[in-house]
């Protein structure tokens, strides 16, 4: 595979200068411009990854000691295994320096998939800069993330699916990264091989060989689920595959509302000026279809990510980087209309040169992605490293009065999972602070606690300024140092 990755960028300089500037302006942007883990998922990978290697389970991630069942292991373990590996640097570098690089490799095949379909390197060159400048793509590249593992996964296991061992890889990679959805491309496949047998384009010798592969593959992806249910049962079921899956498509859980076209939206701020060109890419996928000739593979790779798109408008929970396995298939569609001018070179390239400009002065002058950051230096962080450094026993945080009546109404309305509450406003404290962090969710609950909080030394309280009715509450009580941080201040009680 990497012999055959070093010859394709040898054959493309186009492409190798492009990735090479991107990989090195990115890397000089998150060494030299440092960020903290940002909230929710930064945080929440970089934690359970440092858990998982401290406690020895690989099995599945851990939160504060507790088996985060939602989520597969692989992610979290690999970042947990680059911190420790690169422990004389920091985290905040080398995890996101990780990730920039399998977004590199994501992009080598994206061009790998559509080159396949089109014969041409500079449309399949433009589609990976439109995928790759495109904001969320971006963002996913310089951020420690789950979907960039999932698209990897989803790419390769298409890209190799004639090399069983190598295949099989790429589906546990997106299997272990993002459960049930790393089936994705093993579904496509099997929707591919019912077309090849029904319009009897493929001896029933080899279509009972493609049956065994893919079926092959499916028991081994299991594997890890049947594990899963051994030890945990019901408990397994209830959090991954109910709550985590299930509950996802069928309801707004936690606070993910949005519009029936939020993911059509989404995608247009996407691609602004070139969806444009979306409904003329498809008008030439129309017209190859009408072709006697036509290879239904290409079709696959054409459409590959089209039907996960289709079913994301289908979902109540509306979260902004589900769409991002889409953002190959729609730069794809925008850059194809070229080819209605491959016969007129001067109108072809000049065309490409206009999409390249648009796309570059989008990026580079209009919205610099290099001042682009998704984290900064919140008062909370300060709060972390002030309880670190102070020895707080534990952290306690009571929600502000706009997360507890949220999480009333979520409650009342079923839209809660078992880990809801895990996380509070900002996990990352977990992380920062490096100890038991609580996250407390109505004042009931804090009164109920204060004992328990107040009965040993160095127990530290944090708390919104504004917060009159917990403030009230520690009124009552006897309390020694009072420490605020922008918003937020830090109790001790007087022991």
């Amino acid at each position: 595979m990497i012999k055959k990755i070093y010859s394709l960028i040898k054959k493309n300089p186009l492409l190798f200068l492009f990735l090479l500037l991107y990989g090195a302006t990115l890397s000089y942007k998150l060494i030299s411009a440092q960020t903290f883990f940002y909230d929710w998922d930064e945080s929440l990978y970089i934690q359970t990854g440092k858990e998982m290697i401290e406690k020895r389970f690989f099995l599945f991630p851990v939160w504060q000691g507790q088996p985060w069942l939602d989520k597969p292991p692989l992610v979290p373990l690999l970042y947990g295994v680059i911190m420790k590996f690169f422990y004389f640097a920091p985290a905040e570098i080398t995890t996101r320096l990780f990730t920039l690089l399998i977004s590199i490799i994501v992009l080598i095949f994206v061009y790998i998939l559509y080159y396949r379909v089109i014969k041409d390197r500079f449309t399949a060159f433009l589609t990976v800069m439109v995928t790759a400048l495109s904001p969320l793509f971006l963002q996913r590249a310089q951020t420690v993330n789950l979907d960039v593992f999932l698209l990897l996964g989803w790419l390769g296991y298409l890209i190799f699916f004639n090399r069983f061992w190598l295949s099989t890889f790429f589906l546990m990679v997106g299997v272990l990264s993002k459960s049930l959805l790393g089936f994705y491309p093993l579904g496509i496949m099997i929707f591919y091989h019912i077309i090849l047998f029904w319009k009897k384009k493929l001896p029933k010798k080899e279509i009972k060989k493609a049956q065994k592969k893919i079926m092959f593959h499916f028991l081994i992806a299991m594997s890890w689920f049947i594990i899963m249910f051994i030890i945990y049962r019901q408990q397994f079921f209830t959090q991954h595959i109910i709550e985590s899956h299930f509950k996802r498509v069928t309801a707004s859980v936690e606070s993910h509302f949005g519009t029936r076209t939020y993911y059509i939206d989404l995608i247009i701020r996407e691609m602004g000026v070139l969806m444009w060109l979306v409904i003329p890419g498809l008008v030439w996928l129309v017209f190859q279809l009408k072709k006697k000739n036509f290879d239904p593979l290409k079709l696959v790779y054409s459409l590959y990510f089209l039907p996960w798109f289709i079913f994301l408008n289908a979902t109540k929970t509306k979260i902004f980087w589900y769409v991002y396995p889409a953002i190959p298939q729609f730069a794809f569609f925008s850059i194809i209309p070229l080819s209605f001018l491959k016969n007129k070179k001067m109108f072809y390239y000049a065309a490409g040169i206009l999409i390249f400009l648009y796309v570059g002065y989008t990026s580079v002058i209009a919205h610099p992605y290099l001042k682009r950051f998704y984290s900064g230096n919140d008062p909370h962080y300060a709060i972390a490293f002030f309880a670190r450094q102070y020895k707080c026993n534990s952290l306690t945080v009571i929600e502000n009065p706009d997360s507890r009546k949220a999480y009333d109404t979520l409650s009342r309305l079923k839209l809660i999972l078992t880990t809801t509450r895990w996380w509070g406003s900002h996990p990352s404290l977990v992380y920062y602070y490096g100890g038991k962090v609580d996250y407390i969710y109505s004042k009931n609950e804090f009164v109920r606690k204060i004992p328990i909080i107040f009965s040993k030394k160095k127990n530290c309280i944090m708390i919104e300024r504004t917060d009159n009715e917990i403030r009230a509450e520690l009124k009552k009580q006897k309390v020694h140092g009072l420490w605020q941080f922008g918003q937020y201040q830090l109790f001790r009680p007087d022991k």
